[in-house]
């Protein structure tokens, strides 16, 4: 997939060449530097509401910290605590405002004896064995009264039909991105061929008649780690921002009207913080 690059005119030479006369040109100029202006403006506005999304997502994975096991469950409310993907991915996110509850969390994780899952940590260029991708097994760790640890870890299965999945083909891009990269841009053009106009229609969406949030980010990460453009980015943006809640974390499906359906939990939050802060940068 190749980047799309508009070329901007200079506007005093194209004026004069089109025979504009100078108070004709005066006036254009006036009205381009407004325009500017008033697109330098939005442009700010839509910076500063990312970043408080951004800050109000953070907010909103603190606020489900449990300093009974120092994990956070995998929604408001749950009984379930997943080590990997949630706590590592909150571990992560958290590091740079919430330094002292990310190392909690990351001593939580270790203390069960989890160091690594297998596939998640490819975000991170932390996985040793990252492709071919294999089948993933579920696990669970410990009970707490009500309160259940569980794990995800991948097994030694490998999975032959990864590229059918719009996930996949992101992680893929990733883990290839500094070693293959030109296998890394044709998987990041799988992907978003499978972009309707409204999410990642892969076989789980089409099944389902829903999307995945987390898709919409796992593509914006994985499309800056690649180096290309994704061409429906401004779209795949507002679809991801439209799927935050009032509290501040980020749904994990809709439907395609848009409309969010099912929990905010920590791992769709966490991927959609990483991919914003990825978008902006």
């Amino acid at each position: 997939m190749t980047p799309v690059h508009r070329n901007a005119a200079h506007p005093v030479r194209e004026a004069f060449a089109h025979g504009i006369s100078r108070r004709g040109f005066l006036a254009s100029a006036a009205m381009l530097y407004a325009a500017a202006a008033t697109s330098s403006r939005g442009d700010e506005a839509g910076a500063v509401d990312v970043s408080q999304r951004i800050t109000r997502g953070r907010k909103f994975l603190a606020g489900l910290f449990d300093p009974s096991l120092n994990l956070l469950p995998e929604f408001a409310g749950a009984k379930t605590y997943w080590l990997f993907h949630d706590n590592y991915l909150a571990a992560k996110v958290l590091k740079p405002t919430h330094p002292e509850l990310a190392g909690k969390i990351v001593e939580a994780i270790h203390g069960y004896g989890a160091r690594v899952s297998g596939k998640i940590e490819i975000l991170f260029d932390e996985s040793t064995r990252p492709l071919p991708f294999r089948h993933y097994r579920l696990s669970e760790v410990k009970r707490i009264g009500e309160k259940i640890v569980k794990n995800e870890v991948v097994s030694d299965d490998e999975f032959v039909g990864w590229r059918e999945y719009a996930d996949l083909l992101c992680f893929a891009a990733v883990a290839q991105a500094k070693t293959e990269p030109a296998k890394a841009r044709e998987c990041m053009a799988a992907a978003e061929a499978m972009w309707d106009g409204k999410g990642f229609l892969d076989p789980p969406a089409r099944e389902g008649g829903t999307y995945a949030t987390y898709k919409l980010a796992l593509a914006l990460l994985a499309a800056r780690r690649a180096g290309v453009t994704l061409r429906a980015k401004t779209a795949v943006i507002g679809r991801l921002i439209a799927q935050q809640n009032e509290a501040g974390g980020w749904v994990t499906d809709y439907s395609p009207e848009g409309k969010p359906l099912g929990q905010a939990n920590v791992e769709t939050t966490s991927l959609a913080i990483l991919a914003l802060e990825a978008s902006g940068s």
